[in-house]
């Protein structure tokens, strides 16, 4: 088995680009602003590793680079060769050997926020600060003679899911002064066009909190010993599959437990709230009808009271606590990495265009769920795309199909078995509960006023005893039928069937011995569609808690 561990913080990476011939005029200025800005992200992390990623070549990005390690922020130089011995000798700057022509695609795929020192012009050179910028938020600019510069505009607001440049404006030798001198947050907001904003947008801020609960919660609730430690995707991979790619399965392997653990955690404090507020719902119902039907006792009065001012106290303390959203969130992000740990071991990682496909299901609008991309850009890969051969992928392929393919078609497999029966015997349990409400109705429609003269022995009318019954049946049942809602059961066994279809069905092809393009395609193929399946899952059950995200 694998066996490489590094620190369980999820990092929250920025990248630095900069031009090589900064008009050393400006330069102190522009180091003194990004090192603000690196100052200002690291107070809204203080539990998460802040991480500059940077090519050390230039007076610019060695001086932000030397900032940052005086900031105590740490420090991925690309290209390590190039690294200047006054950096190499600090502990927090970690050196990455990566293709000269690989450090700009690094550099974009493993940022979750881009350092700018741009110049604001457009440019028709592949790879410089403008087009690494224009990459990064997903802006086309036109390739013409006409086109030289882009349109900045001033914005009030930012849409929460986007990918953001903190831009520095910079001069370069022998050029002038751009139209912009203050630093800050650009946004793509079409062809040719940018928006700026000039403080840091709520929507940031909200996902930086949300990626250092994550690594904040971890921490405590493993130090706490409250945490049950996930089973590992390692684990199921044996010695001689440790290659070049071993890091980068580690990496994956190491973000999953963790977020495995705490999705865990999350549902099991969930559930409980969820079982607690059924209980004191159905004791209400109870006191109720014992002071309805039995005694007219003003402790029942009081005990029902009780109960509903300790539900709606119970109901605003522990609202803020979040657990079935992060539950959500932290299931959805276990998932995702599942779904990469296994096509990086089958060497097709990065066809799973995981962004796009959270972009699509519109599952990064939601509160608690657009920090995910975060811990996404850690595990990108920056090394070439492991391509394994002969028998090394024959070994790969069965291991991808037992650990993956063959382990989730059973999981789910038991799943819907246990369900199916689950709901059967819930099904039969409630027609039971409601005949008997049924025949005491009648009992009651047809004997009521007889009823009422016969004396029960227990000091009521068997009136009294039979609507009673009745009543409590009929409090039961809505209180079983509540809970079900609440946990939505029968979505969920929905859920488990379609991923079940999802497996088989790729199970059954896979059998008949592919060609290798085809086994690819089929791996690439399921990890969409049942990464599909479990964003419109949270997407549903978070409709069913909260309000749905406002429209831009």
């Amino acid at each position: 088995m694998l066996n490489v561990r590094a620190s369980d913080n999820t990092p929250f990476i920025v990248g630095l680009s900069s031009h090589p011939d900064i008009d050393p005029a400006g330069l102190a200025r522009l180091v003194g602003s990004a090192a603000d800005f690196l100052r200002d992200l690291k107070a809204h992390l203080p539990d998460t590793d802040l991480r500059l990623m940077v090519e050390p070549c230039g007076d610019a990005a060695l001086g932000i680079a030397r900032a940052a390690l005086a900031l105590g922020v740490s420090v991925d130089a690309l290209s390590g060769a190039g690294a200047r011995a006054d950096l190499t000798s600090d502990a927090r700057l970690r050196c990455i050997e990566v293709a000269p022509a690989a450090a700009a695609d690094v550099l974009i795929r493993r940022s979750s926020l881009l350092l700018a020192l741009w110049d604001g012009t457009a440019s028709r050179e592949h790879d410089d600060t403008a087009d690494r910028v224009f990459r990064f938020l997903g802006v086309r600019v036109d390739r013409n003679e006409s086109v030289r510069t882009i349109e900045i505009a001033a914005s009030p607001d930012l849409d929460v899911g986007v990918r953001l440049v903190y831009w520095v404006p910079a001069v370069r030798s022998g050029a002038a002064p751009c139209g912009h001198a203050q630093p800050g947050y650009l946004l793509a907001a079409g062809d040719n066009v940018l928006d700026v904003h000039g403080g840091i947008p709520p929507s940031l801020l909200g996902r930086l909190a949300d990626l250092n609960e994550f690594n904040c919660e971890y921490a405590r609730f493993r130090a706490d010993g409250r945490l049950t430690p996930s089973e590992s995707l390692l684990r199921d991979l044996p010695a001689q599959t440790a290659g070049g790619d071993a890091p980068l399965l580690a990496a994956i392997d190491q973000q999953y437990t963790k977020a495995d653990a705490l999705a865990g955690h999350m549902q099991w404090r969930s559930d409980r709230l969820f079982s607690l507020f059924g209980v004191m719902t159905f004791a209400m119902g109870f006191a109720y009808l014992l002071y309805d039907k039995v005694t007219e006792s003003r402790l029942l009065l009081i005990v029902y009271m009780i109960l509903l001012f300790a539900g709606v106290l119970a109901y605003y303390l522990f609202q803020g606590k979040r657990w079935f959203g992060k539950h959500l969130s932290y299931r959805a992000l276990a998932e995702t990495l599942r779904v990469r740990f296994y096509l990086a071991l089958a060497g097709v990682d990065r066809r799973m265009q995981t962004q796009d496909l959270i972009a699509l299901t519109g599952i990064d609008k939601f509160h608690g769920f657009s920090w995910i991309s975060y811990v996404l850009h850690t595990i990108e890969p920056v090394a070439a795309e492991a391509r394994p051969t002969g028998e090394i992928y024959l070994d790969r392929a069965r291991l991808v199909e037992q650990a993956w393919v063959e382990n989730q078609y059973r999981y789910y497999g038991r799943k819907v078995a246990q369900m199916e029966k689950e709901s059967r015997r819930v099904s039969r349990l409630k027609t039971v509960m409601f005949l008997a409400i049924l025949v005491d109705i009648s009992v009651m429609f047809v004997f009521g006023d007889a009823l009422s003269r016969v004396d029960a022995r227990i000091g009521m009318p068997v009136k009294n005893v039979v609507e009673f019954c009745s009543g409590f049946l009929a409090v039961l049942l809505g209180v079983w039928e509540l809970r079900h809602n609440k946990m939505a059961t029968r979505e969920l066994l929905w859920q488990y069937r379609s991923q079940l279809s999802q497996f088989e069905r790729a199970r059954v092809q896979l059998q008949r011995k592919p060609s290798r393009a085809r086994r690819e395609d089929l791996l690439v193929e399921l990890g969409s569609n049942s990464l599909m399946e479990i964003y419109l899952w949270a997407i549903h059950r978070y409709h069913r808690e909260h309000s749905p995200p406002t429209a831009p």
